[in-house]
């Protein structure tokens, strides 16, 4: 294979007395010029290669089917009128519409798709306040996570004067009387190094309708705790604001509370930082209600008193994960995990179980919303191989009924889903998901297969709808999502058996399911793939580095390569409560220099096939990560080796990619999976 020269330098930094080398450090700099070559001559191989690939045309167009279908998100309330983003399966980006009834056409109020003819704009969020009448808004400009504010008036159907920038990750909470909204703020940076510069320390703030960003009232600064992030939540009468501050560093999350009705007041603490983890739900009249870990491993909802803090049970912990829950008309709705797929239950406010929401299998409840003055549910089920539908409940009646289908009038994908269960090396228990035609078995193995896992920061993976996985199996591959330690799906004990300096369980469990699927004749070592994205990157990047001879292909995604420099760039900083820090003492500097991806490359080691892929605009894990790994992998790898850097341009780390740039994309991962594991897509052409 022919790779673009990757000259190097001679920089090598010091650890607590360990040297360590870093020559291709000049490539985190994305305002070279030099870089900027480099980057565009390794996109360019890539592309030569993927496209000569087999099976294009019949992956991009199956892929093509099944990423065009309707979309259309839950609807939820506000001043009597119901909002969602919908998709007619044609445009390249979701659209919010308002009607009067939850799944009416009603009309138009924000259409990102003229923004950008190549579809690159998003809408990044958009938030209505509590009367309906108006909406702060933000696009999304090739997938960066900056946002700027707008508010618009569903009345004249323009926008007011307000401009609000400089903001990101958390969405604005409106004030009760629409006066205004809350929201984050984080200190400009340099224009010309905006994707990827250390993030400072977010301020939440106050911004009054009709003012400048310059009037904004400072809520909350915390100069003690600079890299906290802090969440605020606005009851549903206006009258609490609730802030949830979560310290990266030190790995705990406390909640202030602000009587709004009080003129004058502050932020109080009335949760001290723990190591739990609260959401707020809705405010009743005895109090305001959360879901957490404290004290509960697997969660529970809890009152707490605004006023002392007192917290007392409403629904206790179970043996599943409570994963989320909602607040209707003298209900209570919560949506738990169990062994990874989605079952709902309905109390009543004084959280005694009163029914149970029927969901067509195994699946998934991606979005659940509810409203203190509506009976009306709402909640996104999938699975992997049925599309989204959203399921209407009726909490007086207790009838369910499917409101919107993705799929209606289309052909479903042909495929089923087996769990299967894995021990680990210490002798823990995982459960795996394997998805694949009924013809398609372990006895008549071994087929195609690609590994996909994450592992990380209390994210659950569970049963959803995906086009790439559903292509994949159809045309008689095996897919298989695992369930790692480090992510959420067994409840805060689960994800912290995964992380800091117990991270290497996660490539353990990883690791073990593989050999499993080997052993049990799901597939073989010339036949599997391993893929993942952003922490799932690092996944990939660790397994290829540690067991290279389990894999055929390896796929990292947008992932964290470098882990002794990532909290110096963009948000990292927000990730050392998982991973730590490796300049701040010598045991986090070899627990993370032992699995760092970029560092565990080795010269005369034959690695799988890898297709390393980043964004240029990603500004979450930022694209140096993937230069630097693809980088030092080509220099080490023999002359025959496929190792390629796929660059998306005007995107980021995922979100906000238009449906066309999403086809080319799952068409490319799919085909370069396809060539290195021996799966033909022939049979997607019947």
């Amino acid at each position: 294979m022919s790779f673009p020269e990757t000259r190097t330098v001679d920089q090598v930094d010091d650890f607590h007395g360990t040297p360590v080398a870093d020559p291709y450090r000049w490539l985190e700099d994305q305002t070279s010029s030099e870089v900027n070559d480099w980057v565009r001559a390794q996109a360019q191989a890539a592309e030569r290669y993927l496209q000569d690939l087999p099976g294009r045309s019949e992956l991009a167009a199956r892929l093509g089917q099944l990423s065009t279908l309707p979309s259309s998100s839950a609807p939820s309330l506000r001043g009597g009128r119901w909002f969602r983003l919908t998709n007619d399966g044609s445009q390249q980006q979701s659209v919010l519409r308002v009607a009067d009834e939850p799944m009416g056409t009603g009309q138009v109020v924000l259409d990102p798709n003229p923004a950008a003819a190549d579809g690159s704009t998003s809408l990044a969020a958009a938030v209505a306040d509590h009367d309906g009448a108006l909406v702060a808004w933000s696009y999304q400009e090739a997938g960066s996570d900056w946002c700027r504010w707008r508010v618009r008036s569903l009345r004249t159907g323009a926008d007011l004067p307000d401009d609000v920038r400089w903001a990101k990750f958390v969405e604005p909470c409106w004030l009760g009387d629409s006066s205004g909204f809350v929201y984050a703020m984080y200190p400009p940076t340099d224009p010309d190094d905006m994707y990827s510069s250390v993030a400072g320390s977010p301020r939440l703030m106050l911004h009054r309708l009709g003012t400048t960003q310059e009037q904004d009232e400072l809520i909350l600064e915390l100069p003690d705790q600079p890299a906290a992030i802090q969440m605020p939540w606005i009851d549903h009468q206006g009258r609490w604001l609730v802030i949830g501050v979560h310290d990266a560093p030190s790995d705990t999350r406390a909640i202030r509370v602000r009587d709004l009705s009080q003129p004058g007041s502050e932020p109080r603490q009335i949760i001290e930082p723990t190591g739990a983890w609260w959401d707020f739900v809705t405010a009743l009249p005895d109090g305001l209600v959360f879901r957490t870990d404290f004290e509960a491993d697997r969660g529970r909802l809890v009152l707490v008193d605004p006023e002392s803090g007192e917290i007392s049970t409403l629904v206790a912990e179970r043996e599943h994960l409570l994963l989320s829950a909602a607040a209707g008309v003298n209900a209570l709705v919560v949506c738990w995990l169990a062994d990874a797929r989605a079952v709902v239950t309905v109390h009543g406010l004084d959280g005694d179980q009163t029914g149970v929401i029927d969901l067509p299998g195994l699946g998934s409840v991606s979005e659940l919303t509810a409203d203190p003055d509506s009976d009306l549910v709402h909640l996104t089920f999938s699975s992997f191989q049925a599309p989204p539908r959203i399921l209407q409940y009726q909490l007086g009646t207790g009838r369910t009924s499917v409101v919107f289908d993705a799929a209606a009038g289309a052909t479903p994908p042909d495929i089923v889903t087996d769990q299967i269960w894995v021990t680990s090396a210490d002798g823990t228990r995982l459960p795996a998901f394997v998805v694949h035609r009924a013809d398609v078995t372990a006895d008549n193995g071994p087929h195609p297969c690609t590994l996909y896992g994450y592992g990380g920061f209390k994210v659950s993976l569970t049963p959803e709808f995906s086009p790439t996985i559903a292509t994949f199996a159809e045309a008689g591959g095996v897919w298989v999502v695992a369930t790692l330690r480090g992510g959420g799906e067994y409840g805060a004990g689960w994800h912290d058996a995964g992380k800091l300096d117990r991270k290497q369980n996660v490539f353990d469990d990883a690791i073990a399911t593989a050999e499993h699927l080997i052993a049990t004749g799901w597939t073989a070592p010339d036949r599997l793939a391993v893929n993942g994205g952003s922490n799932g990157g690092l996944l990939v990047g660790a397994l290829m580095t540690q067991r290279p001879e389990l894999f055929a292909a390896a796929v990292p995604q947008v992932g964290v390569m470098d882990m002794l420099r990532f909290e110096r760039f963009t948000i990292g900083w927000a990730w050392t409560s998982d991973y730590g820090i490796a300049s701040r003492s010598r045991e986090e500097f070899d627990v993370l220099h032992a699995y760092s991806p970029y560092h565990r490359l080795r010269p005369g080691t034959r690695y799988p096939a890898t297709l390393v892929t980043t964004a240029d605009h990603d500004d979450r894990v930022v694209p140096a990560h993937s230069f630097k790994f693809a980088a030092r992998l080509q220099a080490l790898s023999p002359p025959d080796a496929v190792a390629y850097l796929r660059v998306q341009y005007s995107a980021g780390h995922g979100q906000g990619k238009s449906r066309s740039t999403l086809i080319a994309e799952r068409t490319d991962l799919l085909a370069f999976l396809g060539r290195h594991t021996g799966l033909s897509y022939d049979q997607l052409a019947d």
